[in-house]
């Protein structure tokens, strides 16, 4: 396709005689380099990227200019979107990949996309800016492209990722593994910037689940629609790489001083890679490693952001399984899979599932998140449908079947600890783990006191109510569950599965007593 674009750009360049005015002056654009961060920052004096919009949103067809033009591309799902010149250009055939319809922009669903066109765009780099972080229209979904090579920080991250392709491994203190997703690697950049991150994979499913956990982990900011950042995509060496910039602020504050303390720059995409556009001319020479260190310093990740990520990145929690619902006949839907509801039910001492028996039937979701999972399957009932993220086992219990859910014990107490009072939840997480803990110690340890080959003719599972580690919050008369660590009633604690009572206030519960016993 790559062909298709340079034939595009030509043919739009020699009948747009205003916009071809601008590519060409880009030619003799002033630049100079200043060292910042362990790179050579690009500086480029650009006095035509100052947007000038006519009339209207100036990526919607009805408000095209009389000279532009389209190349037409095809994402997934049926989305369609317009290649377009980008009018305010910052390198050579730059351009605007813009949905064909006003949608607000977003990054949800079309990370997928953005990866297709890297692919399909040999020897180009696709970027995005999320809504508040240096794009000029956040009402109208779009990426970016331009040739590769351009950008400061898109160099070192090939350098590195082609480094670890090849077997190498990166010094420890440039860049340090964080995590993988099937074949999809992330990495942290330790220079630049805080909150810089390098990501590679062989298949756009994978880079596509490490880049939206990635974002799962951030803090979003109220009344926005996503996290702050700004993403680079391409394709080398037959596998996707990638880039996120993370930010806390969409301008620095010299953007707001008054005087000689002024500095006209909103850092977009470009700005964030280390090649910063000066709009204005009387800003170009002033600015020093010092101002340009201010400049980054008001728009990224704090120190303290940038820990609180990582350990997000990195930290875990406990499988438990939640014996949720019984019945001789239980209706169900996994939501993934587009079959809609289906039902299983008790026969013969078995589960009937479509006709087959089953001793145990299990539907496993994705990986256990380290912030909170996504609703992964429904179970009906007479009070409507409940949704329920983690894993769905069905089981044999007294002559019914039984529902089980397997999910992490975070997301399993973001439930619980939102029926309690707001002021409560801190609290109630702390006391509700450590009683979880508890629970899953005292079944591990009535499974394991069943030993010995004198018990052949004894049930499947046996339970030894009498002989437990003591639990001073536990009453002794309290039984422990044989086929499951907690149930979802009142005799161990209600769990209504994933509801709209689960909301920031209780997530900031969890999240920050993540792990805690005392």
């Amino acid at each position: 396709m790559a062909t298709d674009i340079d034939k595009f750009v030509h043919d739009q360049l020699s009948v747009w005689p205003e916009v071809a005015a601008k590519y060409r002056a880009l030619k003799s654009a002033r630049t100079r380099t200043l060292p910042y961060g362990g790179i050579l920052v690009t500086l480029q004096s650009n006095p035509g990227r100052l947007p000038v919009f006519d009339h209207g949103c100036p990526l919607c067809e009805e408000n095209y200019l009389e000279h532009q033009h389209t190349l037409p591309f095809e994402g997934r799902k049926g989305r369609k979107y317009n290649i377009l010149v980008n009018r305010a250009p910052i390198f050579p055939n730059h351009l605007v990949i813009t949905r064909d319809t006003h949608v607000p922009q977003t990054i949800w669903h079309r990370f997928p996309d953005m990866l297709d066109m890297a692919a399909q765009l040999d020897n180009y780099l696709v970027f995005y800016n999320s809504p508040n972080s240096g794009t000029s229209v956040p009402g109208h979904a779009h990426f970016q492209a331009c040739p590769k090579g351009y950008m400061p920080l898109e160099r070192v991250a090939e350098r590195l990722l082609r480094d670890i392709a090849a077997g190498k491994e990166p010094h420890p203190q440039e860049l340090e593994f964080i995590d993988s997703v099937r074949d999809a690697q992330l990495y942290h950049y330790k220079r630049f910037n805080r909150g810089i991150f390098f990501l590679r994979a062989a298949t756009a499913k994978s880079m596509a689940k490490q880049f939206y956990r990635l974002l799962d982990c951030l803090n979003l900011v109220v009344e926005e629609t996503e996290p702050r950042f700004n993403a680079f995509a391409y394709c080398s060496e037959g596998e996707y790489r990638a880039i996120v910039t993370l930010r806390s602020a969409s301008r620095p504050s010299c953007y707001f001083a008054q005087g000689n303390e002024h500095v006209a720059i909103t850092p977009g995409a470009a700005d964030m890679a280390g090649f910063l556009v000066v709009p204005q001319p009387e800003d170009f020479d002033r600015i020093t490693p010092d101002i340009l260190g201010r400049i980054y310093a008001d728009v990224t990740l704090s120190e303290a952001e940038e820990k609180r990520l990582l350990w997000r990145l990195v930290r875990t929690q406990p499988r438990i399984e939640v014996g949720v619902k019984r019945a001789p006949e239980i209706s169900f839907e996994i939501i993934s899979d587009g079959a809609g509801p289906q039902v299983v039910s008790y026969r013969e001492g078995k589960i009937d599932y479509n006709g087959v028996l089953y001793d145990e039937l299990v539907f496993e979701a994705v990986t256990i998140s380290t912030l909170f999972a996504e609703p992964s399957f429904i179970l009906y009932g007479e009070n409507g449908p409940a949704r329920f993220a983690g894993t769905l086992k069905f089981i044999v219990e007294d002559h019914q079947v039984r529902a089980v859910n397997i999910l992490g014990a975070e997301d399993y107490l973001l439930s619980v600890v939102s029926l309690y009072p707001v002021a409560e939840q801190s609290y109630q997480a702390i006391r509700l783990r450590r009683a979880l803990m508890e629970q899953v110690k005292l079944r591990q340890h009535a499974q394991d006191s069943v030993q010995g080959p004198a018990l052949d003719n004894a049930p499947e599972v046996v339970t030894w109510v009498n002989h437990r580690p003591e639990n001073k919050e536990k009453a002794e008369d309290t039984p422990v569950h044989r086929l499951f660590d907690v149930c979802a009633g009142e005799h161990c604690q209600v769990y209504p599965g994933l509801t709209e009572k689960a909301d920031a206030a209780a997530r900031t519960a969890i999240d920050e007593t993540w792990g805690m016993l005392e």
